[in-house]
């Protein structure tokens, strides 16, 4: 080798000193972004003083999260326009990300607000709550005589959707029955599974629960083991007070797998527009 080696890195002097690992360095040149500058007959790599800096260019970019293909292109076309263009993409990108997480920072604090309500709900009493409009996401429609695995298959894929529409989803998930089901209490009731949603989307599956005065009933246990129960305690209610349902019956897992392996400590809300 005509060069004299010991102005070069190898492979291990390069990563240890800017503190990454040596695979790193492989995948680099792998990509061809940091090519070493020789190669000897045994295959040992050598880096020499350039190339240390523009690692520490790669590096930088890396941590700004842009992506490799964009770092590339970059390298082989650097100039003060190119890096002022960037740099602006960046801040385009962390603007956008900012965004983001003041958003899933409001969600979780908005979650952390659900558990104290959920710790001062009283259980098995019918109350008549006012409840402001809000809007739910709601699954595509079930058919009656869909099977378990079929239904299960409408709320994985709600979930699916969702992940292109908001930020982070929750335990905010319920079912939709019509009121049939208070004289029937059977699933073929059933209509759409729903998450409940802070804001309106644009989007079909978008639906706007009302503003009224609804029937509001927690209970505790698992939905399909106890609803016959509380439906039946709904019904009697509506019968002795004489009081109409306008609303289809919404079902909502307020404390679920999400909070607790115990399904008997489970806590779900009924709820169902009168007048």
């Amino acid at each position: 080798m005509s060069k004299n080696i010991q102005n070069y890195f190898t492979t291990g002097e390069l990563s240890q000193l800017c503190k990454i690992p040596r695979k790193t360095l492989l995948y680099y040149d792998k990509l061809g972004l940091i090519t070493p500058e020789l190669v000897d007959e045994n295959g040992y790599r050598y880096y020499k003083r350039s190339q240390l800096f523009l690692l520490q260019l790669i590096l930088t970019l890396r941590q700004l999260d842009v992506p490799i293909a964009r770092i590339k292109d970059y390298l082989a076309n650097r100039s003060p326009q190119n890096y002022r263009d960037l740099f602006n993409e960046r801040i385009d990108f962390f603007t956008q990300e900012i965004a983001r997480l003041q958003t899933m920072k409001k969600k979780l604090q908005s979650e952390l607000g659900k558990l104290d309500h959920i710790a001062d709900i009283t259980l098995d009493k019918i109350m008549l709550v006012h409840e402001q409009a809000h809007y739910l996401y709601l699954s595509n429609a079930t058919e009656e005589n869909e099977c378990f695995k079929k239904r299960s298959t409408h709320i994985a894929q709600m979930f699916s959707n969702l992940q292109n529409d908001i930020t982070l989803t929750t335990n905010g998930f319920g079912y939709i029955y019509d009121t049939e089901i208070l004289q029937d209490f059977s699933t073929k009731h059933l209509k759409h599974y729903y998450y409940m949603l802070h804001d309106k989307l644009a989007t079909p599956h978008c639906h706007q629960k009302p503003e009224g005065d609804y029937l509001t009933l927690y209970f505790q246990g698992v939905y399909m083991f106890n609803n016959k129960k509380y439906l039946q305690m709904l019904a009697e209610y509506c019968n002795e007070h004489q009081l109409t349902p306008i609303s289809p019956l919404y079902v909502t897992s307020l404390c679920d797998y999400w909070l607790t392996g115990d399904t008997d400590k489970y806590i779900y809300k009924l709820e169902l527009q009168i007048k």
